[in-house]
């Protein structure tokens, strides 16, 4: 097969999408010696192909267009050149940007725009809103990253069930646990912060429901534990400012809640493994990767109940209301003070985490990517352009 890759994505933060992106493209590199690759962008990518099967098309003569009209020229005339039997986007496509006879496999990681518009920037929900239904209604297949996400997608936007395809995301190798007091001793020197913390990782944006963590941990000053702090790893997002409010509006500090901002992904297994409890309060999840990277670290999860959460952890986190800040705060000191419960949610955790892989994934993005060729050569022939 010769097949397509929307890589936009690859030429910006390592987060999100895409490190989604990133990881299954490294791993159907390493797991697929046969079909050829192309991929496209507006801009350069650090990515290094060993496999000769694998290309690049850069297109940098229109790079300064917005990226939807750049994929509908220059994206569309190399795509076209190089007569791809199959086309992935993990990003919404252009309606009308491709020819019928070139298959399309459209991963979607959530409905944001549609059940919770009000924690979105306008300009993200605005290009989601246009550009997600003829994303999904023009594609072969839709691969959803959750159960949840494809229940969404039947309900809302009515697609069939049969043209939804289920695949979970990976987990990269170097989260794995390592020892507490090593980890926390080398987090509180490098990032300046105390040894005695909870960790929340993500982008700050309204979804992620920090409030609830900061209502919590100001619940914690009176108790046992009135010590430990709150590390938050991730990018400053948008509409924070109830946020900064809140943690003002309850006396809190810069010592009792620490943003530290994007950190490099090597750090994150240390920040994992040296903290008490990794608390996940998110309103809405398409996947939730922190979870599994917590998880496979060792670390005691305790989540909201919403949305994909509880697909993904299993048995293995004490789940409760997003919107119950008490919550929260009885189960870190659950957590904090019980010895045995964090060893038995550790164990659980990473048997969980065990359960996904990128190499897993990408082998049934790969078998999803053959059926809709197959499929799509029967039903539709050469198509039309």
């Amino acid at each position: 097969m010769r097949i397509g890759i929307d890589a936009r994505p690859l030429s910006l933060q390592a987060a999100g999408v895409p490190r989604v992106v990133s990881s299954l493209v490294g791993a159907l590199e390493k797991i697929d010696p046969e079909n050829f690759y192309y991929l496209y962008s507006n801009h350069k990518f650090d990515l290094p192909f060993e496999n000769p099967h694998w290309h690049k098309r850069i297109g940098v003569r229109h790079a300064s267009l917005p990226s939807v009209l750049w994929f509908c020229t220059e994206g569309r005339g190399a795509i076209l050149s190089d007569d791809l039997d199959l086309f992935w986007s993990a990003e919404y496509l252009p309606p009308f940007s491709l020819p019928s006879k070139i298959a399309t496999v459209l991963t979607v990681h959530d409905l944001e725009s549609h059940l919770y518009p009000e924690t979105m920037s306008w300009k993200t929900y605005w290009a989601h809103r246009l550009l997600v239904w003829p994303s999904v209604r023009q594609a072969n297949r839709v691969v959803s990253v959750s159960e949840s996400t494809a229940r969404d997608l039947q309900r809302i936007l009515k697609v069939p069930r049969p043209r939804i395809e289920v695949i979970h995301h990976g987990i990269a190798s170097i989260y794995k646990p390592h020892d507490h007091e090593r980890a926390a001793q080398y987090v509180a020197q490098k990032y300046g912060v105390s040894k005695d913390y909870a960790l929340a990782v993500g982008t700050v944006q309204p979804r992620k429901n920090l409030p609830t963590l900061v209502e919590a941990i100001k619940l914690l000053r009176t108790s046992p534990l009135s010590s430990l702090h709150l590390l938050v790893a991730g990018a400053r997002g948008w509409k924070n400012t109830p946020l900064d409010e809140s943690i003002r509006r309850l006396g809190l500090t810069n010592d009792d809640i620490r943003f530290l901002g994007v950190v490099p992904e090597e750090d994150l297994p240390m920040l994992y493994s040296g903290s008490w409890a990794f608390v996940f309060p998110s309103l809405y999840e398409g996947f939730g990767l922190p979870l599994v990277e917590a998880m496979a670290c060792g670390v005691p999860v305790i989540a909201s109940n919403a949305s994909s959460v509880p697909e993904v952890v299993g048995d293995a986190a004490l789940l409760v209301a997003p919107t119950r800040p008490e919550a929260f705060a009885e189960a870190i000191l659950r957590v904090r003070s019980d010895p045995e419960l964090r060893r038995s949610m550790s164990e659980k955790g990473l048997r969980r985490a065990a359960c996904f892989s990128w190499d897993k994934a990408a082998g049934q993005l790969l078998e999803c990517m053959r059926r809709v060729v197959v499929e799509h050569g029967v039903r539709g022939g050469q198509g039309t352009d």
